[in-house]
């Protein structure tokens, strides 16, 4: 009679606690000079959410296809473009120049091809005693500021901050150079009380800042991991 080890019940509820994943490409075929990730879904085949300021999106959809339950919409935006973007100025994400390796899910034509500018947005439906993670990537070539900041506020007025990261989105001493190989992230961050989490971003030392692509990672509760393997490992006793 086979026996189900203890080792492999925790990779099977780790595999059923694994974290979801919701992917937005800023700038769609709508925006000025957008460009949408072609039918939503990239070569990796994980979905894509290509958003932009003119609409509030809902249940937006997570890598594997399925609705998320997470709402995202534009609060505040400066502007969006491809132009001095990671295609230089070429508008065609077929251009774009950057390690898609480096960038993992985010490293994707349509998505790093076009951005937005010094923008405020929130994201809505976010469930109590979950964290989320949050990885941003921005490039663009002579900025007026070579670092953008991502920051995390308390409520939708984006006058406290809770937490912020800084990204190179270019070279400072070399402005041609834009920003392919690197994203910055905040993490373990918990929506408010309404499921809100508030994000802003504008240039580190008072310039523009840039946003061309982001992912959600929704990591599990705690307690949904322990549940799932300890409930395993009675089952398996019980057959033994």
């Amino acid at each position: 009679m086979k026996t189900i080890t203890t080792a492999a019940l925790l990779a099977v509820a780790a595999g059923m606690a694994s974290a979801e994943v919701v992917l937005i490409d800023f700038g769609n075929d709508i925006s000025f000079r957008g460009a949408s990730v072609p039918g939503g879904v990239d070569s990796n085949g994980n979905s894509w959410n290509s958003v932009w300021s003119g609409a509030f999106y809902t249940d937006l959809l997570n890598t594997d296809g399925v609705g998320s339950g997470i709402n995202f919409g534009f609060s505040s935006a400066t502007g969006t473009d491809y132009f001095n973007g990671p295609s230089g100025a070429d508008q065609d994400p077929g251009a774009t120049v950057y390690n898609a390796a480096a960038l993992g899910l985010l490293g994707v034509d349509e998505a790093v091809y076009d951005y937005y500018v010094s923008s405020t947005f929130q994201i809505q439906g976010l469930e109590a005693g979950k964290t989320y993670d949050l990885t941003f990537f921005g490039s663009h070539k002579f900025s007026d500021d070579a670092t953008s900041r991502y920051t995390a506020y308390t409520d939708g007025s984006f006058s406290t901050a809770l937490d912020s990261v800084d990204l190179d989105v270019m070279d400072a001493a070399m402005p041609w150079l834009h920003n392919e190989d690197t994203t910055a992230s905040l993490t373990g961050l918990t929506a408010d009380a309404d499921g809100i989490i508030y994000i802003g971003f504008a240039g580190a030392n008072g310039g523009s800042g840039y946003l061309n692509a982001m992912s959600i990672t929704v990591v599990p509760a705690p307690g949904a991991f322990t549940l799932l393997a300890a409930g395993g490992f009675l089952s398996a006793r019980r057959r033994r």
